[in-house]
């Protein structure tokens, strides 16, 4: 039975990401961070493949705790595919002309959307070994340098996912001549769910639509694993 890791389950995507493997048989280990939301809580009283793993993107000795955890649940079964989804938006007035900038925000966005996710690959590339071998990251348009000029915001969110561009980049150098495939990811402008599983009316897609295009996306072969390029929910590549 394949399995994965998803982090930032609690909610959105993640969440959908969850439901979509788990009704295609996967065992689902989820990241948990927000105590407020119980929805993983509630999946899993239905399904007894999903593991829910506590698991901060921003701290590397939980990210280690995490992997441990993992390991010790497959038993040396292989771990298959990591999803790396969990963001952090960083404080919204953190812009030019708006002072004292809060660095401390920017400093925190890129602890957990640049670096966590590097950590978390580290962490858990031994249990990867002999199994599907596959890293996917969740991105954004604002991480785009040749799109910038269509966003005029805060600088917390762009600067550490076109930091995270760059630390996978970095990787699939790395790691893609060991059998490694790499998926990244921009999911598109998603509702917003709700503690009690409503979602707003705000945004475009509902996230468990776009959940399903990105597993589709995650799981199938392509015949150019070679090249490393970020692909939204149409297929269509984008700029970064």
């Amino acid at each position: 039975m394949p399995s994965v890791i998803i982090t930032g389950a609690d909610r959105g995507l993640g969440l959908s990401l969850c439901k979509e493997y788990l009704r295609r048989g996967w065992v689902v280990f989820a990241g948990k961070y927000m105590k407020e939301y119980n929805l993983l809580e509630d999946l899993q009283a239905t399904n007894a493949n999903l593991h829910i793993v506590w698991l901060d993107m921003g701290s590397a000795e939980n990210i280690t705790a995490a992997a441990s955890e993992t390991a010790k649940i497959l038993n040396g079964a292989p771990l298959d595919m990591l999803i790396s989804n969990a963001a952090l938006m960083g404080e919204v007035d953190c812009r030019l002309r708006q002072p004292p900038m809060n660095l401390e925000a920017v400093w925190t966005s890129f602890r957990v959307n640049a670096l966590g996710p590097v950590l978390l690959t580290e962490a858990l590339l031994p249990q990867m070994e002999g199994g599907l071998q596959r890293l996917c990251y969740v991105s954004s348009e604002v991480s785009c340098l040749d799109l910038k000029h269509r966003y005029e915001g805060a600088f917390p969110y762009p600067l550490s996912k076109t930091a995270m561009n760059m630390g996978i980049r970095t990787m699939h150098n790395d790691l893609h001549p060991k059998g490694f495939t790499f998926r990244l990811f921009h999911p598109g402008w998603m509702k917003f769910r709700m503690t009690d599983g409503s979602l707003t009316e705000t945004a475009r897609f509902d996230p468990d639509y776009i959940g399903e295009r990105a597993v589709e996306y995650f799981d199938t072969p392509l015949p150019d694993e070679h090249r490393l390029v970020m692909v939204d929910f149409n297929g269509y590549e984008w700029p970064y």
